[in-house]
């Protein structure tokens, strides 16, 4: 069996990912990844409010009472963040800011998905989603699942620095090691089975809005959440970032 650790980059999504495979031949390594990287592109092209043909795209351009019929995977990470915005008191709203008709009580749902139907109607003077805060953990998700089809479990993928999902362990490892904090705060964590995910606004800037108050979070220091999925720990410590500590359980 390899030993060795191969590593593997894409840009996507304003940001570079990484996928790291263990256990595994390097050309076999390569191959797989590119068929990770593949996916990833696919789910940039229906996720991304950016890309004009894409799912989110097209349902920001809706006009009040108008319905799109809208792909697996968008469907998915809107009702994965829907869960999320439920859990945490709305600390995390992929909606938030939408423009909602005069009127309109401010805690109306700008749109609605019927998942039957694959569907979204918009139910907004000017609807403006964006899965910023989710849709890179949930690709990672979805590119594990790729690994998986090649039988690659020992595995650790990562976006730009913000999330990383670690799978099985490398042989003769506990987990993959993953640093977090700066300075007298640094601390290396062993991640196996599990994602984490971190949010802050070292990077950006006081980027990060509360979407119950359209005001800056007074947070300053980045925080960090673990979760099963990527998706889940990417929204999360977004959450977490908005929300008081006290309401953080």
């Amino acid at each position: 069996m390899d030993s060795a650790d191969y590593e593997f980059h894409h840009e996507a999504m304003a940001t570079t990912f990484a996928i790291i495979i263990a256990d595994h031949p390097a050309e076999y390594s390569r191959q797989a990844a590119a068929a990770a990287f593949r996916e990833l592109a696919r789910l940039e092209s229906e996720l991304s409010r950016y890309v004009e043909s894409s799912d989110i795209a097209r349902a920001n351009r809706l006009a009040l009472g108008d319905t799109i019929a809208i792909g697996e995977d968008s469907l998915h990470c809107l009702l994965l963040a829907a869960d999320v915005s439920l859990a945490t008191d709305r600390a995390f709203d992929a909606a938030y800011a939408s423009e909602r008709s005069p009127g309109q009580p401010s805690d109306a749902p700008p749109f609605t998905l019927d998942p039957s139907a694959h569907t979204l109607t918009s139910h907004a003077t000017r609807l403006h989603l964006d899965l910023g805060a989710i849709g890179k953990g949930y690709a990672l998700d979805r590119m594990a699942a790729q690994l998986a089809e090649w039988a690659i479990t020992t595995a650790c993928l990562q976006s730009g620095g913000s999330t990383a999902l670690g799978l099985a362990a490398p042989t003769g490892r506990t987990g993959w090691s993953i640093g977090i904090g700066d300075g007298p705060t640094h601390r290396t964590l062993s991640l196996s089975h599990i994602a984490l995910s971190g949010s802050g606004i070292a990077v950006q800037g006081a980027h990060l809005i509360d979407p119950r108050t359209q005001a800056p979070s007074p947070h300053t220091t980045r925080t960090w959440a673990l979760a099963p999925t990527a998706a889940l720990s990417d929204a999360l410590s977004t959450a977490f970032f908005i929300l008081p500590d006290a309401d953080i359980a």
